[in-house]
């Protein structure tokens, strides 16, 4: 049988209840912050000590010999104390770490000093490149021995430091040392081209920094008349990855220094019309320097005459970077006559013979090609010097159709046999509006 509680009984069960509840969570709570507050309290603790741990320590070569020693001993404790204690000494005992390391025969030690080695030369470089990169005065070189021949050939700007440490990983010798010497350049950029050889010919992965160093040692072995480095770095900076170094923006000026340098050792048309495409690929505009002197150097009586093929070559790149102090020059070639591309018939020799009733040519060849439409180079210089002008010259070459790398394709300027009106109309249009 149940009896009925009374309901004011109840609620102060409730309210009893409800108290000791809260007793519990007060208690329970002020524990809670006990531990949570001795736990941060020894948290920070062990921050400041690892904190005091990191600071570089200063220590005499007693010491730090005596702490190389420890790394071979036989205890772990011992050895990974010692490694600790070297990796928080300052870069400034890095060269006594060098001579140590040079002298250490236990593999143990020689893995872990090589490590600590490592560890401070990489701050070493950090806090030498900050301070490097920060001073307004670019011929300070803070330690980097190879900027002052570096500048030489790039330039002293804040672009040439930025290029000039992209080395320093791969190559740290050539940021360490000066590179003066034509030969001792010539020598390693062959040294390179073969290590780059090597690498292709095993799949290895390639680095753009490769054709830095290359571009680098070519330039400085510009004044080794017996140097053929130009050549091979030129068949190496045809190929990616290495022409890549050649296109960063933020190191644009530099770059366009360095291979308008390199440009000067191309001597063969071939040579400089490789050249030339390089430097379209990078949208550099100094190949405008090694166009010029293609111009110049044309029908020269010289060994390495120009085709008038290489010649077009030249007009394309003063079409894409052409300025209007070129135009005396490009206008030099309005009456040029030698034709430097050609539009042949589809026959071929040995083809089919014509149709009955067809008449056969006087030559006798009813299947020889024949040219269709040319392209003369005075065609290419008036569109140069009409780009250069702003000049519409769609409105005088109407079917220009634009390339990607040379500006556009020579083809689409063609024109057929006896169109000398058609030249002779675009100019009179060149006369009437040359600035």
């Amino acid at each position: 049988m149940l009896y009925p509680i009374p309901i004011e009984k109840l609620r102060c069960k409730a309210r009893g209840m409800s108290w000791a509840l809260l007793w519990i969570g007060f208690w329970a709570g002020s524990g809670l912050l006990w531990v949570t507050a001795r736990e941060t309290t020894a948290q920070e603790a062990a921050v400041q000590e690892t904190n005091a741990e990191e600071k570089p320590a200063a220590a005499d070569a007693a010491t730090i010999r005596r702490w190389v020693e420890q790394l071979g001993d036989s205890q772990f404790e011992v050895r990974d104390q010692a490694t600790a204690r070297l990796s928080r000494l300052s870069p400034d005992q890095l060269d006594f770490l060098k001579e140590m390391l040079a002298g250490a025969s236990d593999p143990e030690v020689i893995v872990r000093l090589s490590s600590v080695v490592a560890k401070l030369k990489a701050q070493r470089q950090r806090e030498i490149v900050g301070v490097f990169l920060r001073d307004t005065d670019l011929r300070n070189d803070h330690g980097l021995g190879g900027w002052s021949s570096f500048s030489k050939v790039a330039g002293l700007s804040r672009s040439s430091k930025r290029l000039f440490l992209q080395l320093y990983d791969r190559f740290p010798e050539l940021v360490e040392e000066s590179l003066d010497d034509p030969k001792a350049a010539t020598e390693l950029g062959m040294r390179l081209v073969k290590s780059i050889q090597i690498d292709e010919m095993r799949l290895s992965d390639a680095d753009k920094t490769d054709g830095l160093a290359l571009l680098y040692c070519t330039c400085v072995a510009t004044g080794n008349e017996q140097s053929n480095l130009a050549p091979m770095a030129l068949r190496v900076l045809l190929r990616a990855p290495y022409n890549q170094a050649l296109r960063d923006p933020q190191s644009k000026r530099a770059i366009e220094s360095m291979v308008e340098l390199w440009s000067q050792s191309m001597i063969s048309s071939y040579e400089q019309v490789t050249a030339l495409q390089i430097m379209l690929e990078a949208n550099l505009s100094t190949s405008k320097s090694l166009a010029k002197r293609m111009l110049e150097s044309y029908k020269s009586g010289s060994t390495q005459e120009l085709e008038p093929r290489d010649a077009l070559r030249a007009f394309q790149v003063f079409f894409r970077f052409g300025k209007p102090e070129d135009l005396p020059l490009l206008e030099k070639w309005l009456e040029s006559e030698d034709v430097c591309e050609e539009l042949v018939s589809l026959n071929f020799p040995g083809g089919p013979v014509p149709l009955p009733g067809r008449p056969i040519p006087a030559d006798g060849q009813p299947n020889a090609q024949r040219p269709m439409a040319t392209v003369e180079l005075r065609d290419a210089a008036l569109l140069a010097c009409m780009q250069i002008a702003g000049m519409d010259h769609r409105s005088y070459f109407k079917n220009l159709l634009q390339s990607p790398l040379w500006g556009y394709v020579p083809k689409s300027i063609a024109l057929p046999a006896g169109s000398e009106a058609i030249r002779q109309e675009r100019l009179e249009a060149w006369k009437r509006n040359r600035p």
